[in-house]
């Protein structure tokens, strides 16, 4: 089967290049057209076509013209060009094929014919991306800057190179020719023999000077109404690429502009390559180096993986080991300790209320019997008395509140596992961060009607314990603590929502890992979100991390509610 080749036709004339374009299409191809030689340029520095069909005659470039930039770029100099004509000559036919046409054929050709020509050059086609690395278009439009005196000829003279495809820009003095050239590029400059202030010889001599500094080549055509020989060999001199005089036929003067270009484009193309050449043997030698680089590397690295293996096998068994080691030893210390410290206050405590009460109730016995006796300041002291008494009876409450709720969170008997009251557990830790709460942090409760959960309690206890007393750090002055609990499905959720400074995205992989703590030095083991991790892991449930839009962060726990006993071995 024959590719799918891309034909581009450059034709002035509409109907033939809409004629062109039925025919080829017919075969298969893609056709782009263009109706002059530069924009058939535009369309090249986009891609490249496997052929192209060219008109000799076109405004502006002449088809040989292009097929001769076309062989000039080493990007395209392997294009397939078929060159068509009106003239059917033999003097046209050698002017085609000399400036580089691969074929020639007159416009009157039978349609077969001409498609039996293509398909000969397309089986020799070798169109091609670029061979080497442009770093931007394959051509350009020349920009011609004109300097002379008279507004009139600069009209007369811009008005025609702009119809041969040229950019031109016009100036009538050499001063403001040479801050034009020194700012833009420029690829040729026509300058006048005869100017006020600054004569073309003058700005030639300028010119030689500024282009040892330029990165691209840039000539120039001296022109004059007087065609001495001692002004063109002064022209010549002074750095002039050639010397035209402006009685000559304009014809004569486009050619030369053309001839000067085509060598000044060539010119750029070798350096283009030789600039290529240059790097493309440094980046050779440079990958040369980095390959056995590589290798030695490859070679070290493949006698140090299974050691690194090795290493990092042990390493997550050690963290393991120092994970479950001192939760086990946290978690049984702190229980020890609450335990201990709610048994020893516990008898004390209930011998001096029962004092209390007995106190306060043969007090008010007292008071009955003798207050109408008793005047002024005894009286008042005996009123201060029951006030003080009832401010003691109302603390030493509050102790035993605490102590009841201590014993509640040790779980002295945290080795089974039963069914608790979640909520009860969530206010004994408040209970026992109270005075880290009062006067700046307001607790927002929001518990389900039913807060029963098949559990460890001690353990979960530790859970709400580490997350709120997290919280409540997180908070600098005032805030707020939102505890919300529901059911969920087949989970019962606990979360724990802080106004706090939040949790960095990127450490929230981390927050749960042994001994990482965004806390400063001696501050804080890092600990207590992996002891709460792996706790929960053990009750099979999820712990979450997530940052809030207002600010601060939301800790979700969920546990399973059907958890068994057996599902934490």
């Amino acid at each position: 089967m024959e590719p799918a080749y891309r034909i581009m036709v450059v034709e002035d004339s509409g109907t033939q290049a809409l004629k062109l374009r039925l025919i080829l299409e017919e075969e298969g191809w893609s056709v782009d057209t263009a109706a002059s030689a530069e924009a058939a340029l535009e369309v090249l520095n986009r891609s490249l076509p496997d052929l192209v069909v060219v008109d000799y005659h076109l405004p502006g470039m002449q088809g040989d013209e292009l097929c001769r930039r076309l062989r000039m770029n080493i990007d395209t100099r392997n294009i397939a060009v078929l060159m068509l004509t009106a003239e059917e000559t033999h003097a046209a036919e050698l002017r085609g094929l000399e400036s580089g046409a691969d074929d020639y054929v007159p416009k009157s050709v039978d349609p077969e014919v001409l498609l039996l020509r293509i398909h000969a050059l397309l089986r020799k086609s070798h169109a091609q991306a670029a061979i080497l690395d442009s770093g931007g278009a394959y051509f350009q439009r020349a920009r011609l800057l004109l300097v002379d005196d008279s507004p009139t000829y600069l009209e007369y003279l811009a008005s025609e190179l702009e119809a041969e495809g040229y950019t031109v820009e016009k100036v009538t003095g050499g001063v403001e020719a040479l801050r034009r050239i020194a700012g833009n590029r420029i690829d040729c400059v026509l300058v006048d023999l005869v100017m006020p202030q600054m004569d073309g010889i003058e700005v030639c001599r300028q010119l030689t000077e500024l282009r040892r500094t330029m990165d691209h080549p840039i000539v120039v055509l001296m022109l004059t109404a007087r065609e001495a020989k001692e002004d063109m060999t002064r022209g010549l001199e002074a750095g002039a690429d050639d010397f035209v005089g402006k009685s000559s036929d304009l014809a004569v003067l486009k050619a030369r502009i053309r001839a000067l270009l085509r060598r000044k484009f060539f010119q750029e193309e070798n350096q283009r390559i030789l600039q290529e050449l240059k790097e493309r043997e440094v980046e050779t030698v440079r990958a040369r180096a980095e390959q056995a680089a590589a290798e030695v590397r490859a070679a070290m690295a493949e006698q140090l993986e299974q050691t690194n293996q090795e290493l990092e096998a042990a390493n997550r068994k050690l963290k393991e080991a120092q994970s479950y080691l001192v939760q086990s030893e946290k978690m049984a210390s702190l229980g020890q300790l609450v335990a201990g410290i709610a048994h020893e206050i516990n008898n004390p405590l209930a011998f001096i209320l029962n004092n209390i009460f007995t106190i306060a109730n043969s007090l008010k016995q007292i008071a009955r019997e003798v207050a109408p006796q008793l005047t002024g300041a005894s009286l008042k002291k005996l009123e201060k008395a029951q006030v003080r008494l009832g401010e003691m009876k109302e603390g030493l409450e509050r102790v035993k509140e605490l102590v009841l709720k201590l014993r509640t969170f040790s779980r002295l008997d945290e080795g089974e596992f039963k069914t608790v009251d979640v909520h009860e557990g969530l206010e004994a830790v408040l209970l026992f961060l109270r005075h880290r709460l009062k006067g700046r942090i307001q607790v927002e409760r929001n518990y389900c009607a039913d807060g029963t959960l098949s559990c460890y309690a001690g353990q979960l206890n530790q859970v709400f314990m580490n997350i709120i007393a997290n919280a409540v750090e997180a908070i600098e002055g005032q805030g707020r603590i939102a505890i919300t609990t529901c059911r969920e499905g087949e989970s019962f959720a606990i979360s724990v929502r802080d106004t706090g400074r939040g949790v960095p995205e990127a450490i929230h992989q981390r927050i749960f890992e042994p001994f990482f703590t965004t806390k400063p030095v001696g501050q804080g083991t890092g600990l207590g979100l992996a002891i709460s991790y792996s706790i929960v892991q053990n009750h099979q449930g999820t712990i979450e991390i997530h940052n809030r839009e207002e600010g601060g962060t939301e800790f979700l726990v969920k546990i399973p509610l059907g958890l068994k006993e057996e599902a934490r071995s």
